[in-house]
């Protein structure tokens, strides 16, 4: 049995570490793995979850405006992912302007919800409670 593995996807320092932060305090076993770009999550996850890794539950927040790679452009990479692979992640938006992106993500089924920045213990609460 697995810890619960939390990923964070944010180019903003300060938000990944009040992430960090706060999941630390809510789940103090939890498996935190924060990353600055896209990029990077997503070749995390190509390389740790493959079709013979054991399922690692990992709740995974993502800003939708980065540099980079926007948050739907990373959905749009994380989608071609195996189905073993995508059914281990549960997906947040965090972002400071969830209004602007409610009828976008429509769009997209594996967004499970959306979270207004910075994150609190309560949105924690409420996805452990959801889960």
């Amino acid at each position: 049995m697995y810890n619960q593995r939390y990923m964070v996807v944010d180019d903003d320092p300060t938000n990944n570490m009040i992430c960090e932060f706060t999941i630390k305090r809510f789940d103090k076993d939890g498996d935190i793995k924060i990353f600055s770009t896209p990029e990077e999550a997503l070749s995390f996850i190509a390389e740790e979850y493959n079709v013979e890794h054991s399922k690692q539950p990992t709740i995974l927040f993502l800003d939708v405006n980065m540099p980079t790679m926007s948050g739907w452009e990373f959905i749009d990479e994380f989608l071609k992912f195996e189905e073993s692979v995508k059914n281990q992640f549960t997906i947040y938006i965090l972002s400071s302007s969830i209004e602007d992106f409610k009828e976008k993500a429509e769009i997209y089924s594996a967004i499970k919800g959306f979270i207004s920045k910075p994150l609190k213990m309560n949105n924690l609460e409420e996805i452990k409670n959801g889960l």
